[in-house]
């Protein structure tokens, strides 16, 4: 929705796309959106960054973090991660959304509640579009105020909850009702 009120013929790439990293090579201005999980990002991300540092150098990024309750520097801490390999963040923003975090029942909300989060969260958007438009991005996330909030609020007491994420299948065989099925594929 960001990028389509931005520019109509802009184009939004999964990272799993084949194509992304080629429309990276192509654009100068960037807008990365990405669910924050404890307030860091999520390694599928982290990974894709690491991997092709050599693209951001000289690029324009705007991050969109998404965030089931509070983030701080959701924004703040992959621009921070791109900044290392070159880019510029020109803005960031946050949008309360429904979890992401299948496993939080704290997060959990009816259906109708996620409805109006969903609703509230395109209209921050458009304004946010316009202000980019009009040369001055908002800047939620940027910054040390934030960047204490997401340490001091989350990370510091959540961080370890993202540590051992990997891309390696794992199965608790004692607890799968499917386990012979993905024997196969448990590394």
């Amino acid at each position: 929705m960001f990028c389509n009120e931005y520019d109509e013929a802009a184009k939004a790439f999964s990272i799993e796309d084949d194509n992304a990293i080629d429309a990276v090579k192509n654009d100068e201005m960037l807008v990365f959106t990405y669910p924050v999980q404890y307030s860091t990002v999520p390694k599928i991300l982290r990974d894709l960054i690491i991997e092709n540092r050599e693209l951001w150098k000289n690029k324009k990024v705007f991050v969109i973090a998404t965030m089931g309750l509070f983030s701080g520097d959701g924004a703040g801490i992959l621009g921070r991660l791109l900044q290392q390999y070159g880019a510029e963040i020109i803005g960031g923003l946050h949008l309360k959304m429904p979890d992401s975090i299948g496993d939080e029942k704290v997060l959990k909300r009816p259906l109708e509640k996620n409805k109006e989060l969903v609703k509230r969260a395109e209209q921050k958007i458009s304004k946010a579009v316009q202000f980019l438009k009009s040369g001055k991005p908002t800047q939620e996330g940027i910054g040390i105020l934030y960047r204490m909030a997401g340490f001091f609020g989350q990370r510091l007491y959540f961080g370890h909850k993202t540590k051992n994420y990997s891309d390696k299948l794992r199965v608790d065989e004692d607890k799968c009702i499917g386990a012979a099925s993905v024997k196969s594929y448990v590394p």
